[in-house]
């Protein structure tokens, strides 16, 4: 991988990017509340439970899938993949954090690489056409800013593992120690995801997460929150 790509996957991948979701907790908030979560094991088993049931079966695919279309210029096959990933987040917290993530993805992008990928589906989420994913919007800059769509799809997921493990630091008593195992542990899994995200069509998203998806139900009607989602 030549240096500069890989300058910008670690810039895309780092906490200091401003996508916003070190606000998001992903569910694991109300999980914490209910007391299923308590440390090390179940923070690993969710981490893996998002990464392959949900990520691998509806972001990753649709990463990719708006990484090609934008290479391809293909601009009204992204509002249909956009709205594809859209119609299988059930819970509206999460539809909502995607959307704000997405946005904040589209504003950086055509600051840093305009494109007219970015730019349209900018426009489409201007005009109340599609709420503009965070995955989808991390898929069009990347390709803006020459990044491979493997790599995108990994860093995206790595992305996601790191913002997930740093709720768990507020939220449990867990330390940076125990969280770069856990994030070591679940390379096995990153590297997974991004494999079975390849043999899902954008236009066959099926993530299946029950328990995670209650959690963020229930997120929505808590009486306070630290997260967004």
């Amino acid at each position: 991988m030549e240096t500069s790509a890989l300058l910008v996957a670690l810039q895309l991948g780092d906490s200091l990017f401003p996508s916003g979701a070190y606000t998001q907790s992903y569910g694991l908030e109300s999980l914490v509340a209910d007391e299923l979560v308590a440390g090390h094991p179940e923070l690993q088993a969710i981490l893996e439970g998002h990464l392959m049931q949900r990520l691998a079966r509806a972001d990753l695919p649709s990463l990719l899938a708006a990484h090609g279309a934008a290479c391809r210029g293909d601009l009204e096959l992204l509002l249909e993949i956009d709205l594809a990933l859209t119609a299988v987040k059930l819970g509206q917290e999460e539809r909502q954090a995607a959307g704000r993530m997405g946005r904040r993805l589209l504003v950086e992008a055509w600051r840093l690489a305009p494109s007219k990928a970015v730019a349209w589906l900018g426009e489409s989420v201007d005009a109340g056409r599609t709420g503009g994913n965070s995955a989808v919007a991390f898929g069009l800059a990347a390709q803006a800013l020459a990044l491979p769509a493997d790599w995108a799809a990994t860093v995206y997921a790595y992305s996601f593992a790191a913002s997930f493990l740093s709720a768990a630091m507020r939220l449990t008593r867990i330390g940076h120690g125990q969280v770069q195992t856990i994030l070591l542990d679940a390379r096995g899994a990153l590297a997974a995801a991004v494999e079975r995200a390849h043999s899902i069509s954008w236009d066959q998203l099926r993530p299946c997460s029950p328990l995670l998806d209650i959690a963020s139900a229930r997120h929505q009607h808590g009486p306070a929150h630290l997260f967004a989602s």
